[in-house]
């Protein structure tokens, strides 16, 4: 499914979208999917609006939360999700 290819392309990406740091990156959804629900459901509106991040972004996203992440970095991250959604759809309609 296109939302699993995502996800899958958020975890090729070689640097972190929010310090911008060369390494492994993950796959963080801005809007939390919640407990009880199935993460691999292809048709998550919220597998669009991931963003690819390294491990301590990540977690310093999880201690801190959304809004008081984004006042300390001044990100984002919906914007940061649409550059990255925009190029995974041209690079699929490329192939």
């Amino acid at each position: 499914m296109l939302t699993h290819q995502y996800l899958q392309y958020l975890r090729e990406q070689t640097h972190c979208s929010l310090c911008y740091k060369q390494t492994p990156t993950e796959p963080h959804h801005i809007d939390q999917i919640g407990m009880g629900r199935n993460r691999k459901n292809p048709k998550l509106r919220e597998h669009l609006t991931a963003i690819a991040v390294c491990r301590h972004c990540h977690q310093e996203w999880h201690d801190l939360g959304k809004k008081r992440y984004c006042i300390k970095h001044q990100v984002n991250p919906y914007e940061i999700a649409l550059y990255y959604l925009s190029k995974f759809l041209l690079k699929k309609e490329d192939t």
